[in-house]
């Protein structure tokens, strides 16, 4: 279980406290962020608006590796400004395999003032279908979560350069490279 902010756990169980969901799209063209709210948040350099968000599928935690699906539907909201015209224009950016993040932000109930911010979900975006009915125009996001990455590979071969790249600075590897194999004979003696 992820640790809560100082005080959060007091007032939780009290009763006493206001949660606001908030969802973080990192797409190609930048990052965009959503607040069910009415008003907006400015919180880790990113301001989430308000509006559009009308519901995000269970989350489920399970063991295993498996990547699980969850779903993120914006509607339009011409009020804040999400009209369909500007929904559409997600097809402009690069929305595939980028990171999406669900988070709880817990406020003071008397000051209104931000407690703190927990991650509650963390994945990437797989397919965004549009939807349009008598209800109005929808866009869900499809998404997995990241233990999508325990089932993808990589040609990546540890070396000093390309732990450089991860972490500049990083001498863990340095002599990688330049050592040969050694034969190492364990509970016997080598035979000539």
């Amino acid at each position: 279980m992820l640790s809560l902010p100082d005080g959060v756990a007091e007032l939780l169980d009290q009763g006493n406290i206001v949660v606001r969901g908030l969802i973080k799209f990192e797409l190609g063209g930048g990052t965009y962020g959503f607040i069910k709210s009415l008003a907006p948040l400015t919180w880790s350099g990113v301001t989430y608006q308000p509006g559009g968000i009308i519901q995000v599928s269970d989350l489920s935690a399970g063991t295993g590796t498996a990547a699980r699906q969850f779903t993120i539907t914006l509607a339009a909201s011409p009020d804040d400004g999400l009209t369909p015209e500007v929904l559409r224009t997600i097809e402009a950016e690069d929305y595939r395999d980028r990171p999406v993040t669900i988070y709880d932000a817990y406020f003071h109930p008397d000051t209104g003032a931000l407690l703190g911010v927990r991650a509650l979900r963390r994945g990437y975006i797989d397919t965004i279908p549009h939807n349009e009915d008598e209800t109005g125009y929808t866009l869900t996001a499809n998404c997995e979560t990241r233990a999508l990455d325990y089932t993808r590979t990589n040609g990546r071969k540890r070396s000093h350069r390309d732990q450089q790249r991860r972490s500049p600075g990083d001498k863990f590897l340095e002599h990688a490279s330049t050592r040969g194999r050694v034969e190492v004979f364990w509970g016997r003696t080598k035979k000539a």
